[in-house]
């Protein structure tokens, strides 16, 4: 097999200029590697509208696979990214090698993204689309939260765009591959105080993926790129406990 492709896709209020670091030591080792940004944010937050939903986002990166015509390729999903996760793969499985999950949700059949944070998370992004994003935006959260130094917070939050509340809301419709009997890996940040990817890490262990734990907060590509390049490299990588 030749050396895999990587195609990086990033969580909610983010854009593909968070795999920067990372993106830059695997293509510095010969790899191709995109990090497409998903429809309404960073640099696309003049296309977001109440219409956009998980299902776009799905197209969004499916589109971009065919179109380039990868193969071999290691998809890896950030956070929210994880809701794609099945759809992907049931487009673009003859293209798929391994999908991995960097603190990310693993969704089940009919499951949305506020199906899978939280209860507190959820009521909290439901008030904020209601009170401050006119009932279809989520605005940014506070940069803080993810644990981040001073300097990366201030260009992190710069750098945040609200996201589509409907991607929350509801949950993908296209058809769904069973992720759980496809190779995967997974990644889970091991210094957060409450760890809300407990469920997902315990889904990957039954799933019989190889697990891996660094520190670093939620924003791993950002503060242990190191790490994320090598767990993306190497799916057999026990880096800690999870």
């Amino acid at each position: 097999m030749k050396a895999p492709t990587f195609v990086l896709v990033h969580g909610a209020w983010h854009g593909g200029w968070c795999w920067a670091p990372v993106a830059e030591r695997l293509e510095a080792l010969g790899h191709r590697c995109l990090a497409p940004t998903l429809r309404g944010l960073a640099h696309r937050s003049g296309e977001l509208t109440p219409a956009i939903c998980a299902d776009t986002h799905v197209d969004d990166v499916a589109d971009l696979v065919e179109a380039l015509d990868l193969r071999d390729v290691v998809l890896a999903l950030h956070s929210y990214a994880g809701l794609l996760g099945p759809a992907l793969l049931a487009r673009l499985r003859s293209r798929l090698i391994r999908i991995a999950w960097i603190e990310a949700v693993v969704p089940g059949a009919g499951q949305c993204m506020l199906d899978m944070v939280l209860p507190e998370a959820a009521e909290r992004y439901r008030r904020l689309a209601r009170e401050a994003g006119g009932g279809w935006r989520l605005p940014p959260p506070d940069p803080d939260q993810f644990g981040l130094d001073p300097d990366l917070a201030s260009e992190v939050g710069a750098r945040l765009t609200p996201h589509p509340f409907r991607s929350f809301a509801e949950p993908v419709k296209a058809p769904a591959g069973d992720v759980l009997a496809f190779p995967g890996s997974y990644l889970v940040a091991d210094d957060r105080p409450q760890q809300p990817y407990a469920h997902h890490v315990a889904l990957a262990r039954r799933a019989g993926w190889p697990v891996a734990a660094s520190p670093g907060g939620h924003l791993l590509m950002l503060t242990r790129p190191q790490a994320v390049t090598d767990f993306l490299l190497s799916p057999t990588i026990s880096r800690g406990a999870a």
